[in-house]
Order: C-alpha cells, then sequence, then structure tokens
C-alpha cells in the first residue's frame, strides 16, 4: 500500500503567483500530520486450518526424511484440552449454571467477573508437560490370557465358513501378538502387526499360523483363517492324553513330553497348555529347555513331537514284538495292547536299552533333572536322631508282610468283639 502524505503545497503555490492574499493564505492554511496506512491481513494461517494440520506442521517429517528413517523421535502431539473446564478462562468469569449454582439461599446468583485464577492456569501448562498414561481395558476373567497386559492367551473368532462349512465347535487362540517393523535404505519404516494363533475342535484336530496385518484385528483374523486351512489330525491315547513320551526340538527349543494318567492334569508351559486345551489333551507332563520364550519355534516343537507319534499298533508292527501295558491300577498285571498285524513275532528281541518305553523316542537324550535340595535342618541332632530311627524301621511293615504271604509268619487275626 502506497503511504498518503498531505502537505502544504498547494498554499505555497497560491502564494508565490499571488503576493496580494499571501497573508491571508498563510494564517488560514493548516499542516495537517503525516498518515500511514499499512496492510492488514484479516484472515490466519492458524483460522482456517484444522488442528490435525497445524500439528503435522510440527510434527510431521517430509516423504524424502521418511525414506531415508528420520522421524524417529518425533515430538509428540499435546493435548491443549487436557485440564480444561468449560465456562472457565482467563476473564474470570462466574456463569450460573454452568460454573456455580443458581440460587444461594433465597438469592439468585447472577453473572459476573472475579478475575483471572493462577493456579487453574498453573494446573493446565502442568497436565500438559506431563507424561499420558493409557490405562488398559478391564477384561472379564473368562477373557483374560495370560496377564493382563496381553491378547496372548486369549478367545478370538471362530475361522470364517467356508462353502456349506462353518467349522462350528472349533475353537481359536491367540499364542502371539506383537508390532513388527521394516525398514529399508530406500521405503520408509512400515508398522504391523504379527499374530499367531492355534485352532481346534477339543477332539484331535488342530492347527496353528502366523499372519501381519496393518491392524492387529485384521492379523488375527487372516491367521485364524489360514490356520483353520492348515487343520492336522493329531492322535491321542483313549482320548486324552500321549500315545508315549517323546522329544522334540525346533532351532534352540527343546521339548520334553510325558504322557500321564487321567487326572493328572496339564503341568507344562502356558503356551503349551493353551494348544493342548484347544486340540482335547487333558493329561500330559511337558518340560521346555533352551530358548523358552520363542512361542513360534515352541509351537512349531510341539505340533511336530504330536504329528510324528507312533500307535501301539505301528509300533508293534516295527519291532515285531508285543507291546504290554502295566498300570498300577491293573495291580500291574501285564495286559497286552497291540501285536503284530502279521503274526511273525521276532525270536532276537532288540538290546534291552531299545525296549524301555519311556525313552524309546527321546534319541538318546534326557531332559535336564534337578538334585533334591537339602533341608535347612538337614544338620541338626533330633533330625538325624529321627533319619536314624525311620531307617531302622522302613522295611519293617513291607518285610512282615510278605512273610505271611509265604506263611513264615501267622497272619494277623482281628480281635473279637465281647457282644460276639
Amino acid at each position: 500500500m502506497s503511504v498518503a502524505r498531505y502537505t502544504v503545497s498547494f498554499a505555497l503555490r497560491q502564494i508565490n503567483g499571488h503576493s496580494k492574499g499571501a497573508s491571508h493564505l498563510l494564517t488560514s492554511c493548516r499542516v495537517l500530520p503525516t498518515v500511514s496506512i499499512y496492510p492488514v491481513r484479516n484472515n490466519s494461517f492458524f483460522r482456517h486450518e484444522d488442528n490435525d494440520r497445524l500439528w503435522a506442521s510440527v510434527t510431521g517429517v517430509s516423504n524424502t526424511g521418511k525414506k531415508k528413517g528420520r522421524g524417529k523421535k518425533q515430538r509428540s502431539i499435546i493435548n491443549l484440552h487436557r485440564g480444561q473446564i468449560i465456562g472457565e478462562g482467563r476473564a474470570g468469569m462466574v456463569w450460573p449454571g454452568l460454573t456455580s449454582e443458581t440460587k444461594r439461599g433465597d438469592e439468585i446468583v447472577k453473572r459476573s467477573q472475579h478475575g483471572p485464577k493462577q493456579e487453574y492456569f498453573d494446573n493446565i501448562i502442568k497436565q500438559r508437560g506431563a507424561k499420558q498414561t493409557f490405562r488398559s481395558v478391564k477384561l472379564m476373567p473368562l477373557q483374560r490370557g495370560w496377564t493382563g497386559t496381553t491378547r496372548a492367551g486369549t478367545r478370538s473368532y471362530p475361522p470364517d465358513p467356508v462353502g456349506d462349512y462353518d467349522f462350528e465347535g472349533f475353537e481359536t487362540r491367540i499364542l502371539q501378538l506383537k508390532k513388527v517393523t521394516n525398514t529399508s535404505g530406500t521405503v520408509k519404516a512400515v508398522f504391523r502387526f504379527s499374530a499367531m494363533v492355534v485352532v481346534g475342535n477339543k477332539n484331535g484336530i488342530g492347527g496353528y499360523a502366523v499372519a501381519k496385518a496393518k491392524k492387529w484385528d485384521a492379523a488375527v483374523r487372516k491367521a485364524t483363517n489360514q490356520a483353520a486351512q492348515r487343520l492336522q489330525y493329531l492322535h491321542r491315547y483313549e482320548g486324552h492324553t500321549l500315545n508315549h513320551n517323546f522329544f522334540s526340538q525346533q532351532t534352540a527349543t527343546k521339548v520334553y513330553a510325558f504322557r500321564k494318567e487321567e487326572g493328572y492334569g496339564l503341568v507344562c508351559h502356558r503356551c503349551l497348555k493353551t494348544i493342548c486345551d484347544t486340540i482335547g489333551v487333558h493329561n500330559m507332563y511337558a518340560k521346555v529347555e533352551g530358548s523358552t520364550k520363542n512361542i513360534q519355534n515352541l509351537t512349531k516343537a510341539f505340533f511336530n513331537g504330536l504329528r510324528e507319534q507312533e500307535t501301539h499298533q505301528e509300533l508293534a508292527d516295527r519291532l515285531k514284538l508285543h507291546v504290554v501295558e502295566i498300570r498300577k491300577e491293573h495291580d500291574y498285571l501285564p495286559v497286552v495292547v497291540a501285536s503284530p498285524s502279521d503274526g511273525e513275532v521276532t525270536k532276537e528281541p532288540p538290546p534291552k536299552e531299545e525296549l524301555n518305553f519311556e525313552t524309546l523316542y527321546f534319541d538318546g537324550k534326557m531332559s535336564l533333572q534337578k538334585g533334591k535340595k537339602r533341608p535347612f535342618y538337614a544338620e541338626n541332632e533330633g533330625h538325624k536322631r529321627a533319619e536314624r530311627h525311620r531307617r531302622m524301621l522302613r522295611i519293617q511293615r513291607k518285610a512282615r508282610h510278605e512273610r505271611m504271604i509265604y506263611e513264615l509268619e501267622p497272619p494277623i487275626m482281628p480281635k473279637e468283639s465281647e457282644d460276639s
């Protein structure tokens, strides 16, 4: 904008041309002050842009910077609404019905101004500078997983129907859900979610899969559908436990699984317990050595061991021997559970080491057995005296029972009551 200057140049020209009225012109002319006119902007950048665009200009990174991997330590967005109360402001106004009551006794409260509250503004500044804490959503006890902060171990939706099959009776459990990233020299850092789930019908059919997506729920859904297409049948002995003990290894993760009797339960890693609940194994003991936190290797090793199990009939056909089972509940009487299909039994049995059914599938490996810790009172004289007395009588009852069986000692007859 140009600057307009109002001067007395017109009056001076009149004086030079007409000398008679010079005094009159000089007395009637007034010198006006200098007036400057500057441009004024009625609109501002901060008025016509929204909140997201303004914060992006402060915390954002250019496309070139993203490709080079910059912006890893960006400035976080501050919520300017934290600590503010509707009706409170710099003027310190009192609004009846909003910031105060409408009546105080019989007196009606009117709008008034008390001045700014310094404590109110100090509290706003303090809350803006404080770090934001995120509270986890509370779940019902039956919906919780292994811990209260992750979704590992929680149940999810069943697989999507394939044609006319709707996977009725199948259950989905999340084994792992984590955030992963991939950064290269030409592409920016790409964040995604990786989900590992297991799907089963609790009746010997199960499968697992790993999938990635930009959102965690999409990753879980994708992994669930992939696991439903990779189902496999896993044989169980009498529908509740393993066929036999086995050893399985995946890279640095080693799994020693032991079959147990009915009613024992599941004593194993929490990941293996979730898998057993899904496929229908109710009684098992497992020991994990090596890398115990690698969920993917642990799952792969356990599924490989379940898939490579031999039934009793397959074992009898391979060794050409009878498979005999001895149980405590059967008074240790041998029961033949499988025989060779062709009826041919080898006359030269393999070495004694290969006939041990407990370690037949361990490939010569054994799990680490920790020794029993001595109690703190082991050196006490009273404890030693009690141990010596217990050692003297440790087999007396068993030996007397055997003597009565072989009629070396008369049996103990029950005392007859006086009534009889």
